[in-house]
């Protein structure tokens, strides 16, 4: 599989329509759909990474909502979508921002901007039945082969 890099997208639009803005979520959330699309039509996997606590009003709806415009532009080129929901316990993840990668990557380093998200947060999956990866008590290497087992079996199926 190819991974589609949630923060790349954001990096391609962001210096010409300002983070958060409303030309630069139409057309960051058209570029996404697009390349979904694509690679579903020209049969390439892809991971897609993504944050489902959105800021703002109604952040959760706006996650659920584009997640099923993505399966649709998906499914509508005859590919498949699996959601996989990585989590980890809020102290983990606050530790993890120490992280070097993170700023230089512009990803979030604030632990109260973390706390504030996670406040708000709806934790629960996005479908019944989607799989859950605690990226606490599993390497990378075994929540990559668990997540490959269940791409595999999905691709039997």
């Amino acid at each position: 599989a190819r991974l589609f890099h949630n923060h790349l997208t954001v990096d391609a639009v962001a210096p010409v329509f300002g983070f958060g803005t409303p030309p630069f979520s139409e057309v960051l959330h058209r570029l996404r759909l697009d390349v979904f699309a694509t690679a579903a039509r020209e049969d390439v996997d892809v991971v897609f990474t993504n944050n489902s606590a959105w800021a703002g009003p109604d952040g959760r709806a706006r996650f659920e909502a584009f997640a099923d415009r993505a399966a649709a532009a998906v499914h509508a080129e005859g590919g498949r979508t699996v959601f996989v929901r990585v989590t980890a316990p809020d102290a983990v993840l606050a530790a993890r921002l120490a992280d070097e990668g993170r700023r230089a990557r512009g990803k979030l380093v604030d632990v109260a901007r973390l706390r504030e998200l996670l406040a708000t947060h709806d934790p629960s999956p996005l479908h019944p039945g989607d799989l859950t990866v605690d990226s606490a008590a599993l390497d990378p290497d075994e929540a990559a082969a668990r997540i490959a087992a269940v791409l595999a079996a999905t691709r039997a199926s």
